[in-house]
């Protein structure tokens, strides 16, 4: 198999783990990494470490990952657009819908193919939970729900739980739904600040689906679930257990033109396929991506800058009280 030359621009918890997986996958040689900060590498004593990027993109990368905090996004984001590397985007792509937009004309504009890490997507559960959805298993979607809760972790800095956390639950219902969010309303709450610390929110799709958001860093122990209401019953995703849960729902089928209810059947677990980690994932189809099988599976710039103005409008709905239209354009979903 041919090998990738990749990079790692930032040595943070996510850029480790991406390193740490470029590092063992097969087909992919890390050949090196950036930080501003020389001891963190430490943990790659083997891998060339430079604290000039421009320096790095001279080594004829194949592709790059950007895991720096989300405000430098765009910095690097653009360098590797010019330079014409494919890029993996950490999420968020950027903390602002117009840099999130910037970003994908730059990479539009030379041809260079780049994706963004909403990694969850590839967690097995939730993997399953979109082959059942899209494969039409279940029947009509009727509304969905999210908690992604835990401690604070210290590693983010630069932006508040919205655009930490959230973001990936809005990404996630948008592809579930395989629909554009069109509105936000929300409530969020600072305890130490300066960004908020707990936000809660309801997004409407196109189509009239509704999905409810929780998410915060203020809870003592992780928890990490979303919830699909369908004709066919009620499918729970937890990534923490690693289940995926169907209760089902047995009311007959009712007269034509009228809602039939629900009634409730035994649960039961739904059977997993096995599935690598989902840096592993993620990192496979890229490197598949680059090597001919085409982007299918990894998370479209388009994708990434929808969840980043969802994300946006959400703040801006918390600010003001009011329900905020999501102002981007038509997201290329997957």
């Amino acid at each position: 198999m041919t090998k990738l030359r990749t990079g790692v621009v930032g040595l943070g918890w996510a850029g480790t783990v991406h390193a740490r997986t470029m590092a063992a996958l097969p087909g992919v040689d890390l050949v090196a990494v950036s930080d501003l900060d020389p001891a963190k590498h430490t943990a790659f004593p083997d891998i060339p470490l430079y604290s000039d990027v421009e320096e790095m993109l001279r080594l004829e990368l194949d592709y790059c990952v950007i895991a720096t905090p989300s405000a430098t996004h765009e910095h690097y984001a653009l360098a590797l657009a010019a330079a014409g590397v494919p890029a993996l985007i950490e999420k968020p792509l950027a903390p602002t819908g117009a840099a999130a937009r910037r970003i994908h004309d730059a990479f539009t504009r030379t041809g260079t193919f780049a994706a963004v890490g909403h990694t969850e997507r590839h967690q097995a559960p939730l993997a399953e939970l979109a082959r059942l959805l899209h494969g039409g298993d279940f029947g009509e979607l009727w509304q969905m729900e999210t908690r992604r809760q835990g401690p604070y972790s210290g590693r983010i800095l630069d932006v508040g739980v919205a655009l930490d956390l959230l973001v990936h639950d809005v990404d996630l219902v948008s592809w579930l739904a395989r629909q554009p969010i069109e509105s936000v309303t929300a409530a969020t709450r600072t305890l130490a600040g300066p960004y908020e610390d707990t936000a809660t929110a309801t997004t409407l799709l196109r189509g009239g689906v509704l999905a409810h958001h929780h998410a915060d860093w203020i809870t003592p122990f992780k928890h990490r679930q979303v919830q699909v209401h369908t004709a066919a019953g009620v499918l729970t995703a937890n990534t923490v257990a690693g289940t995926l849960t169907h209760h089902p729902n047995t009311a007959s089928p009712p007269p034509a033109g009228s809602f039939p209810g629900v009634q409730g059947g035994e649960a039961r677990l739904i059977t997993l396929p096995a599935q690598e980690p989902p840096f592993t994932v993620e990192h496979r189809l890229m490197r598949d991506a680059l090597l001919g099988a085409g982007p299918r599976g990894l998370v479209t710039l388009a994708e990434g800058a929808h969840a980043v103005a969802a994300t946006e409008a959400l703040l801006t709905a918390a600010g003001s009280g009011q329900a905020t239209a999501v102002t981007a354009r038509e997201p290329a979903l997957t």
